[in-house]
């Protein structure tokens, strides 16, 4: 069978920053946040992603990916590891293709983060540098076939972006994401710096911002996939969800609301200098310097107070819109906490 014979729809993720003409991942990203990002691209703004049944990750993945990707969907779903590399990738793919799972969708994730092992950039990996692919495989009557196999490439990325260029049949996959980015225009990085600020220790004790592991792991439908209560007794939406209507009180009749990842619009906005953040923000203002904070409205009368990613020197202009993309917030407990940050997008942008 082609690997590819059952994609319908791809997603890729390149980073904004750069450093030696490569894109390099973010101090607040890693393989997960990569993937996350690349994933939420194969699926339309009005579709469910409720029918995935099978996640196949390429690469070297944090062991968050255990019980990370379920809380991202909000579902139980069966994560299978492969090694990095352009075999175990079609290997990947092959399998997601085999899989005799009828209507359920294969998700197909890969992650690469060259600089993270130390090298420096143009000597090893990826041309294009980090980032992330995602694949949607369906079984059925509704399988598509991109026209080629995953042709021998350096790393997953080229493969991938090389698949892409090359495609003989583009009507009938559909393709979402950077590929048409190069290193050039992305916010330049420290890199040494970065690293620095990506490994911090993972026993760090809050004096600030301090969220007991059980509030977090309550609030995920919230922190990340952006999940309101809607109150049928009143209409109200609360977000976060707090399991009560914020305005009548009301216990019954809430049930769970989707709200947009992307196109929020900024109704206020502010930085955070250096000493003014909490402590666990004190690695990432080494680094990179002075933070965003948004008040964003995501939908009609529901509000989030965000942190800006891959912000700029100057303030986020009131008006502007944003995505919304799950980074990592900082370690606590021996982990990584993740949440989502407001990505500025560029005027004219719908989404990101």
């Amino acid at each position: 069978m082609n690997p590819v014979a059952s994609a319908v729809r791809w997603g890729s993720y390149l980073p904004a920053w750069t450093s030696g003409g490569r894109r390099v991942a973010a101090p607040d990203e890693d393989a997960f946040t990569l993937a996350v990002t690349a994933a939420e691209r194969v699926f339309e703004p009005s579709e469910s992603d409720s029918a995935v049944g099978e996640i196949h990750l390429v690469g070297d993945f944090p062991a968050v990916v255990d019980w990370g990707f379920g809380a991202f969907l909000g579902h139980a779903v069966e994560v299978f590891r492969h090694p990095g590399g352009v075999a175990s990738f079609r290997a990947a793919l092959e399998a997601a293709a085999r899989a005799d799972s009828g209507s359920t969708l294969r998700i197909v994730l890969a992650a690469e983060l060259p600089e993270r092992e130390g090298s420096a950039p143009g000597t090893k990996g990826a041309s294009i540098g980090a980032g992330s692919v995602a694949l949607r495989i369906e079984g059925g009557d509704r399988a598509e076939a991109s026209g080629r196999r995953v042709p021998d490439a350096p790393s997953v990325l080229d493969a991938a972006r090389e698949l892409w260029t090359s495609r003989s049949d583009p009507e009938r996959v559909a393709w979402a994401g950077d590929w048409a980015l190069t290193g050039d225009g992305g916010r330049p990085a420290d890199l040494a710096r970065i690293l620095d600020a990506s490994n911090p220790p993972l026993s760090a004790v809050s004096e600030g911002a301090y969220v007991p592991r059980p509030r977090y792991l309550e609030n995920l439908p919230s922190r990340w996939r952006l999940i309101a209560d809607a109150c049928d007794r009143c209409g109200t939406r609360t977000f976060p969800s707090r399991g009560a209507c914020s305005n009548c009180r009301s216990r019954d009749g809430l049930r769970p609301f989707a709200l947009p990842r992307d196109g929020g619009i900024v109704v206020a906005s502010t930085r955070i200098g250096k000493g003014g953040q909490p402590t666990e923000f004190d690695g990432q203002v080494a680094a990179t310097g002075p933070y965003g904070v948004v008040l964003v409205e995501l939908a009609p009368g529901v509000r989030a107070t965000l942190q800006v990613a891959d912000g700029g020197d100057s303030a986020v202009p009131i008006g502007a819109r944003v995505s919304t993309r799950l980074r990592r917030l900082y370690p606590m407990e021996g982990e990584w906490r993740y949440g989502r940050k407001a990505v500025v997008l560029p005027t004219g942008t719908a989404n990101g």
